[in-house]
């Protein structure tokens, strides 16, 4: 939100929805605050879930080439402090889960929300194309006769 009025004891800060919101001064000096406007860029974390079908060379593939269509597009920001992260991260109970964590050349949310848009879309391309597919929750069930 925007900050509308700094008092002695409270600040005033006017939501994005409009309404407005009184936060004690003390929460502050309790508790970090993030300027959103001063950053260069944003971040985008995300994890892929992936079938436990998935081949090594298919998670090799998948993983390489999220990272390439990454440091590639002039979209993205690649530096030593913001370096592009694609790493095969965890087994979870239904998926292989890859790590994404990339930053953007913009700090505006809306061209944020367009990259992350082609970023999802290329990842989804990329799954498709390398013959596996995106894991979803699920459970087997194993009955006993008795």
């Amino acid at each position: 939100g925007v900050v509308e009025k700094i008092g002695f004891r409270s600040t005033s800060v006017r939501k994005f929805d409009k309404s407005m919101c009184t936060i004690p001064n003390f929460q502050f000096a309790e508790n970090p605050v993030i300027n959103i406007s001063e950053i260069s860029n944003r971040r985008i974390n995300w994890i892929v879930g992936l079938e436990y079908g998935s081949t090594v060379d298919q998670l090799r593939k998948v993983r390489d080439q999220i990272e390439e269509f990454i440091k590639t597009d002039d979209l993205f920001y690649v530096s030593e402090s913001t370096p592009v992260i694609v790493r095969v991260d965890k087994f979870s109970d239904s998926s292989i889960d890859i790590l994404v964590r990339c930053f953007t050349k913009t700090n505006q949310y809306q061209e944020w929300l367009d990259i992350k848009d082609k970023l999802a879309l290329a990842i989804k391309e990329i799954v498709e194309e390398n013959n596996t597919g995106f894991a979803f929750p699920s459970q087997s069930l194993y009955i006993e006769k008795k």
